[in-house]
């Protein structure tokens, strides 16, 4: 019993890192893509608990989070590089209006 407390005691802390990373991808979605790093990061701690036979709910959380921060950073990535184009684009015209 005393040998499986060290790696539960590391899986726990695995399950909490991915439950912290998959909700600071939510919070940091919104800060030009940035949210995509923390997303990966809980993706894979949350594979590496699940390979390691961990399924609490830190991990499901982490897992879920991980999943919505990462959809919503590439949508909000998406709107970003949509938005400079259709600046620029206005830009373009507005400089080509005035010559």
């Amino acid at each position: 019993m005393a040998e499986n407390t060290p790696v539960q005691e590391q899986s726990k802390g695995k399950s909490i890192a991915c439950m912290v990373c998959g909700i600071a991808s939510i919070v940091l979605c919104e800060v030009y893509g940035f949210g995509l790093i923390p997303a990966i990061v809980s993706l894979v701690l949350g594979a590496k608990c699940k390979k390691e036979g961990v399924q609490n709910t830190f991990t499901k959380v982490g897992k879920i989070t991980g999943i919505i921060g990462l959809i919503l950073s590439i949508v909000v990535g998406a709107i970003m590089i949509i938005a400079v184009a259709i600046v620029g684009a206005a830009g373009i015209a507005g400089i080509a209006a005035n010559s």
